[in-house]
């Protein structure tokens, strides 16, 4: 906070309790006004060039995903939040979850699609959609978990790595349908 204010992105006197609460895909920071954040149109195009991960490290305005735990701007072209720099809209390249709202619930498109075998499209479409986390945690669907190399730690479960060409070459749709099955198999054998 107090490299942040140096930086003049906060007026004197803000306190973090002072913030109010906002969904894990729209950080808490507030642009002090009159001070104006914008990228350069270089850094514009380069962040539109990829839809999966994005490709625009940004320490203070990125997201930081769940599994890759990359904080950079979402490359959504239609993104008011990463392209305009507007901290008011959410961002339209991470996921929200709508229950627990915290960042165990933002994943970029790319982990979510090869992680989950979900799309971000249909995710957006989804008012009510539900992270990992809180999947496993209401028992929505049996033996899907988080498969982030933190949270398979805490489970005491090896890391799976880049275990999406392993699950695609034995014909699951994502490495989170790949554990599962073995998840399965294990309870049951």
């Amino acid at each position: 906070m107090l490299l942040l204010g140096k930086l003049g992105l906060f007026d004197e006197g803000d306190d973090e309790d002072d913030i109010e609460k906002r969904p894990a895909n729209a950080p808490l920071l507030r642009v002090k006004y009159g001070s104006m954040l914008r990228l350069t149109p270089e850094a514009l195009a380069r962040r539109c060039t990829s839809k999966d991960r994005g490709t625009l490290y940004d320490p203070y305005l990125g997201i930081c995903c769940h599994f890759c735990r990359q904080k950079k701007l979402c490359g959504e072209e239609d993104c008011k939040r990463c392209g305009d720099t507007d901290m008011d809209q959410p961002c339209l390249g991470k996921t929200d979850c709508s229950i627990c709202h915290s960042s165990q619930g933002v994943l970029c498109r790319g982990c979510l699609k090869v992680r989950y075998g979900e799309e971000m499209e249909d995710v957006r479409a989804n008012k009510e959609w539900i992270c990992p986390h809180c999947t496993e945690e209401k028992g929505i669907n049996p033996y899907w978990i988080c498969n982030s190399s933190l949270c398979l730690k805490k489970r005491k479960m090896a890391p799976t790595g880049i275990a999406i060409f392993k699950a695609r070459e034995m014909g699951y749709k994502s490495v989170a349908h790949l554990l599962m099955d073995q998840l399965q198999g294990a309870v049951k054998g």
